[in-house]
């Protein structure tokens, strides 16, 4: 959220808090209006990528978590976030690979990594 100007980072804490407030639709509309005029706020579009998961918009969701990682690499929250949308998708393999990046850059995530025990479970009872 240090990104940007003062007036972009106001407005990324506005789409931050309508995704909190679950007002999706909203949080979208305000962040593709950031992003058309910073499209390199990484936090903008992990926002983007929350809510459209949220609105059941996984493939967008992932676009937009990756996108996210592209502009900052240890982003570990999107890293997780896309590996629940692969999740929601059935793309078990994609989500293992999503948890196991969000792992190396924060080991500490107990959630994520119980997720990837229990997918490595899966892969060898498969």
């Amino acid at each position: 959220l240090r990104d940007g100007n003062a007036a972009q980072q106001k407005k990324l804490r506005i789409a931050a808090r309508l995704n909190h407030l679950f007002q999706f639709d909203e949080a979208i509309a305000s962040i593709d209006a950031l992003l058309a005029e910073a499209p390199w706020l990484a936090e903008a579009h992990h926002q983007r990528g929350i809510a459209r998961a949220c609105l059941g918009r996984y493939e967008e969701a992932i676009l937009d978590f990756h996108e996210t990682l592209e502009l900052n690499a240890y982003h570990f929250p999107a890293a997780a976030a896309m590996g629940q949308a692969h999740l929601e998708l059935g793309d078990q393999p994609a989500a293992l690979e999503c948890f196991r990046r969000a792992l190396r850059v924060n080991p500490d995530l107990e959630g994520v990594r119980a997720r990837v025990l229990q997918l490595q479970r899966g892969e060898r009872g498969a």
